[in-house]
């Protein structure tokens, strides 16, 4: 349809040329070839285009709406009687700058200043060249410095569409650009062309629709591009230009690796799973922004596909990833100063732990050398009858018992805070008797300090070495499995239920046939309480 209109539209300016080359010496007189050449001023400036405007008796067959403006003042010269017929006489608008019969959007929209800009681009260039050029081709994106051009969709205010000559409202495309015409005189010799073809009513739905969903696309709150399969980008919507900073010119056509040249072997790879069918999702990216910036983008995209099967284009749609990659770096910040703040706190407690050791130790050496001195004292030194003697001793014994309590509690958290440090645990090999070992893991159970009444509650704590064909012996730290015995039974006798049983169970297992090593020995400790909490 365009293309018709176009042809139309050179076969016009082509039969325009040779006019004006017939009528260089036609005698200036009044133009009254039609009615709408009746229409034409007097206008005492433009004087010499009288004889010029001859050709408007050829456009008048011409379907399209055909103004001639004077680019000075932008006011109409003449008109064909398609325009007429729409717009009305020429007598109701010869006053007007034409551009004033665009209707301004009721929501203060650039509808007239979109129209008013496009003829004024036109007028400023036909000046600049003094109409040096016999005809202005309305090419749109034309580049050779005529400034012509179309504009769509242009709400015009007609008086002719009814008899009344009420005004109607109409849309219309139209093509811009200027004629040379005959002067006898050192003046301006061409006149601005504008050719108008009415909007029907079911395009202008079609294309309010169309622009609607543009509109969707183009003011998403994502950013949208296609690529073709060599990367080059296709299109782009605006939001996408606008989160980089570039123009159209300056992104759409260009490859999309100018853009992240930091992501080459990443982009490669992308195209490789397009390639190969499959979606790509949450893809980390890292743009260029027209100022040189940074940005992180996250891509989701997969493949439209030609009819044929081939490549078509990509449908990438884009996020902004550079609030979350700010929001993970503060993160981690925090964690790297949370983990500093946790270890110097672990240092000073290992510090404090071990100063407070010495004083502990020393603590617990007096109340035993008191309390034994009491107990071994002479008669004539300790009365032994006395009550209040025997109850000193048993509050001594029990406070060092207490303090040894506290110190191995001290050394077993000191001792994990240096393993969170990275220290390495030191072990001391040596053969023991694993009988022995379980019955000096109960003798040292203190009842007193694990239950809430000072008591053993009737608990009754054994130990039971059961021979599964391995030695009575193991080669390994003592210490280090007698302190494990020993929290293991701690922990059992303040959670085990008044007279409950409690068992410390070895099995020792015989060496290994294939693998010629030491059996391995099985330690548990079973009890029918409610277990830990």
């Amino acid at each position: 349809f365009l293309n018709f209109h176009f042809g139309i539209f050179c076969f016009i300016f082509s039969i325009l040329s040779i006019q004006l080359a017939t009528n260089k010496q036609v005698a200036r007189s009044s133009i009254r070839s039609s009615s709408s050449l009746d229409t034409i001023p007097t206008i005492q400036t433009m004087a010499s285009l009288q004889s010029a405007l001859k050709f408007l008796s050829l456009p008048n067959a011409c379907p399209l709406s055909i103004i001639a403006l004077d680019p000075a003042t932008g006011k109409p010269l003449a008109v064909n009687s398609a325009f007429e017929s729409i717009f009305g006489p020429f007598y109701k608008f010869k006053e007007w700058e034409f551009g004033d019969a665009a209707t301004e959007d009721d929501d203060g929209g650039s509808n007239r200043t979109r129209f008013r800009g496009a003829i004024q681009v036109v007028c400023d260039s036909l000046l600049k060249h003094n109409g040096d050029d016999d005809v202005g081709a309305a090419v749109l994106g034309n580049t050779n410095g005529n400034g012509n051009g179309n504009i769509r969709n242009v709400e015009m205010l007609t008086l002719g569409t009814n008899e009344a000559g009420l005004p109607v409202r109409k849309y219309f495309d139209w093509s811009i650009g200027w004629v040379k015409l005959d002067s006898e005189e050192d003046k301006m010799n061409a006149a601005v062309m504008l050719y108008g073809t009415l909007v029907n009513e079911v395009e202008s739905t079609n294309r309010a629709r169309d622009a609607e969903l543009i509109d969707f696309f183009q003011n998403a709150p994502i950013a949208m591009h296609w690529l073709n399969g060599d990367g080059t980008i296709l299109w782009a919507n605006q939001t996408e230009m606008n989160v980089l900073g570039y123009t159209a010119e300056e992104y759409i056509g260009q490859p999309i690796m100018n853009f992240c040249p930091d992501e080459k072997e990443l982009v490669l790879e992308i195209f490789k799973q397009l390639g190969s069918g499959k979606t790509i999702k949450d893809v980390p990216v890292r743009f260029t922004t027209k100022d040189s910036k940074i940005v992180h983008l996250l891509i989701d995209s997969n493949v439209a596909y030609n009819k044929d099967g081939s490549f078509g284009h990509t449908r990438c749609f884009i996020r902004d990833d550079t609030a979350r990659k700010i929001q993970d770096s503060r993160v981690q910040v925090l964690l790297d100063e949370n983990e500093r703040s946790l270890r110097m706190l672990d240092n000073f407690l290992s510090r404090t732990l071990h100063h407070v050791m010495g004083p502990l130790h020393a603590l617990r050496a007096t109340c035993d050398l008191i309390c034994d001195r009491l107990q071994t004292s002479t008669p004539h030194y300790i009365d032994y009858t006395n009550k209040e003697n025997l109850e000193n001793a048993d509050l001594l014994q029990r406070a060092s018992d207490t303090i040894s309590g506290s110190a191995r509690m001290i050394a077993d958290v000191s001792d994990l805070a240096r393993f969170d440090e990275g220290a390495m645990l030191r072990t001391k090999f040596t053969s023991f008797d694993l009988r022995k070992l379980g019955i000096e893991a109960i003798e040292k159970i203190k009842f007193k300090d694990l239950r809430f009444n000072g008591g053993d509650d009737g608990i009754t704590v054994s130990v039971k070495f059961l021979g599964g064909g391995g030695p009575d012996t193991l080669n390994t730290d003592r210490q280090v499995l007698l302190r494990v015995l020993d929290h293991l039974l701690e922990n059992a006798v303040r959670e085990a239920d008044p007279g409950g049983n409690i068992h410390l169970q070895i099995t020792s297992f015989p060496p290994s046939a294939t693998t010629n090593s030491a059996g391995p020995v099985l330690v548990e400790v079973l009890d029918d309480g409610k277990g830990l909490p």
